[in-house]
């Protein structure tokens, strides 16, 4: 199966990841998201596209966590957005949390979540419920952010380069897939927010240099 990269650029931004979620069926854009996108993630992502809002906002990457089996919400999300998010035939959780950004605080792929230490204990229950996933409470180097810092796919999970040797085992005990660093955007290691990958291919933001695009590749392709 061929696993495709396409450097983008949205609303001027290269941070791609901060305004864009996808899974292996469904990719979500803001509703202003320019429509040369949906041809890119169509053939990039091979998904359908929904344009949505959480909380009327266009930051969908940073207000959702999804994988083949549900989406979670941010509690900012309203409930007019959450019935269209029901509507999809998602499972639906509401991460009801005094954190709001909550993929910086989670690592999930279809099996795995690692959840920071953050996030109260009654809400791993609404990750397990929506995401159909073993829930894992950790940190990566030390840092609660672990959602920020890794994206994970069936293929493999790409990891900031702050991630120590024993982080990089953990990780690829958790997932029972590779485990590699890696960084976006012309050295970013928050890789979350320069990057939307499912098991078909990445979106990239456009400063990414083409040995971080030869990693990505290793690693979730």
């Amino acid at each position: 199966m061929t696993f495709d990269i396409a450097p983008v650029r949205i609303f001027g931004s290269p941070s791609v990841g901060v305004f864009i979620a996808t899974n292996n069926t469904v990719t979500f854009l803001p509703p202003d998201a320019p429509e040369k996108i949906d041809d890119v993630v169509r053939n990039t992502l091979r998904t359908s596209i929904a344009r949505f809002t959480v909380a009327k906002s266009p930051l969908l990457g940073i207000f959702l966590v999804l994988n083949d089996n549900g989406v979670l919400l941010s509690a900012l999300a309203l409930e007019e957005e959450v019935r269209l998010f029901k509507a999809l035939g998602l499972n639906v959780g509401v991460v009801n949390s005094k954190y709001t950004a909550i993929s910086n605080l989670i690592l999930a792929n279809n099996k795995v979540a690692v959840v920071s230490p953050l996030l109260e204990p009654e809400v791993r229950k609404i990750i397990v419920d929506t995401l159909g996933v073993e829930v894992i409470v950790d940190t990566i180097a030390g840092n609660p952010l672990v959602g920020s810092l890794a994206v994970a796919n069936s293929r493999g999970v790409l990891v900031a380069p702050e991630a120590t040797d024993e982080d990089l085992k953990k990780l690829s005990e958790y997932f029972k897939t590779r485990v590699d660093v890696g960084t976006v955007n012309k050295g970013r290691s928050f890789i979350r927010g320069g990057i939307v990958v499912n098991d078909n291919g990445a979106l990239v933001g456009d400063e990414t240099a083409g040995p971080e695009l030869m990693r990505i590749t290793q690693v979730l392709g």
